[in-house]
């Protein structure tokens, strides 16, 4: 059986990634500061570290939601959900 070869993960096919990731965070903010997943959703998207998530060159994706989340948490950005 012949192996097919890993695609080159560029900035096109790179989201394919993302969703579960941002789910996992998401999830993981709702749970930690008690808040409904809009706010949470609203938070992640309007960080710096989705911004640097959506951008594949600074390899965010290969970070696991929980180093991720733990990111966002030290940050000053989630403190008024604290």
């Amino acid at each position: 059986m012949k192996s097919q070869a890993i695609p080159e993960i560029t900035q096109n096919n790179f989201r394919f990634l993302l969703p579960s990731k941002i789910a996992a965070v998401v999830d993981k903010i709702c749970e930690t500061k008690k808040c409904p997943i809009k706010t949470a959703l609203l938070e992640f998207y309007n960080s710096k570290l989705y911004a640097e998530l959506e951008i594949e060159k600074t390899k965010r994706w290969w970070q696991s939601p929980e180093q991720l989340f733990n990111e966002l948490e030290n940050s000053e950005e989630l403190e008024e959900l604290k």
